[in-house]
């Protein structure tokens, strides 16, 4: 079963934080895999593995096995099974993690109230959590100002890109004090001092090696050039 067969780490952030550079550092690890942004599918998967399991229990809450019964079958639903199933298929079809690969995951950026409420946000950080092995979440925040003036953000609203920044940074902060599987990193402090990244690789129980770290920070990230 391919969901067992690996650790994971999952890099929650907002768009122009650093995330692709800690995506970089991270893959600079022997056997470590981490995948870039896959449009929040995973979170989708998530929405229709509660929606089942909210079904499952109406559906047996009311004994719903009457054929003209609005919940008919809803009784039958195996919510557990089909998570199961479904993230099994996410880590083959989705991550397709390469065969020397020990450690994968992905980063997304679509984390923001827009994308998603906080009671969502909790709810789908503890469901990374609990189903997958050994999972480790790394929240990434940036100077709110910085990011607004970085890349396409220069042309939105500053004023409401920078509180939706703020807004996300709150519940990264308010979700990392609850659970000992979460670091929160913060960019600007990181690039001024990469001990922060050894930190975080001990945190995620990976070796660290200088050279290499250094060697990603000195290579340009080519999106960040054309931004």
């Amino acid at each position: 079963m391919p969901l067992c067969d690996y650790r994971y780490v999952f890099v929650v952030t907002y768009a122009r934080s650093g995330s692709t550079l800690l995506q970089s550092l991270l893959n600079s690890v022997e056997g470590v895999q981490i995948r870039g942004e896959n449009q929040n599918a995973l979170f989708h998967l998530f929405r229709s593995c509660t929606a089942l399991r909210d079904a499952a229990g109406r559906g047996r809450a009311g004994r719903q096995v009457a054929r003209d019964m609005p919940w008919f079958g809803a009784g039958s639903i195996k919510p557990q099974k089909y998570i199961a199933g479904v993230l099994d298929r996410f880590v083959s079809l989705a991550l397709c993690p390469d065969p020397s690969v020990k450690v994968t995951g992905f980063k997304e950026i679509r984390y923001i109230p827009f994308h998603m409420k906080n009671d969502e946000f909790d709810h789908y950080m503890d469901f990374l959590l609990e189903h997958f092995p050994d999972a480790r979440i790394i929240f990434n925040s940036r100077n709110a100002e910085a990011v607004s003036r970085s890349g396409w953000h220069v042309q939105e609203d500053p004023v409401r890109l920078m509180e939706s920044v703020r807004q996300s940074d709150a519940r990264f902060a308010a979700y990392a004090v609850k659970s000992e599987q979460v670091r929160h990193m913060f960019y600007d402090e990181y690039v001024a001092d990469h001990s922060h990244i050894r930190r975080m690789f001990e945190f995620l129980d990976l070796p660290f090696d200088e050279g290499s770290v250094e060697a990603v920070f000195a290579k340009p990230l080519i999106h960040a050039k054309k931004g």
